[in-house]
């Protein structure tokens, strides 16, 4: 298994190769101001940039709309619910073994 996480994870050029799309389930803000909390006031720079350009993607290719699982934060740990699509569909096993040729 080979699990890819991070804001382009999920974008529409992947999705086609996915066995799954996991989103978690949180609000910008509240990710960005913890975030910012963690990283300290050094950083503020980085994540004023990162804030419009995670907006910026997400306007151009949402990827939650297409999540198998939301998970979300809870305070005794993490829940997990059916998302609103599935990207692979079930039993979905996923190789790109035979699309390549060997280049000897």
């Amino acid at each position: 298994m080979v699990l890819i996480e991070g804001v382009g994870a999920g974008r529409h050029a992947l999705r086609p190769f996915l066995a799954a799309l996991l989103w978690m389930d949180r609000a910008a803000e509240g990710s960005w101001q913890r975030g910012r909390r963690r990283d300290g006031s050094a950083l503020n720079g980085f994540w004023d940039e990162w804030t419009v350009a995670e907006t910026r993607h997400f306007s151009a290719d949402p990827s939650r709309p297409f999540a198998d699982v939301l998970v979300r934060e809870c305070p005794e740990g993490y829940e997990a619910s059916t998302g609103p699509r599935a990207t692979a569909g079930e039993s979905h096993f996923l190789t790109l073994g035979d699309h390549f040729s060997r280049a000897d």
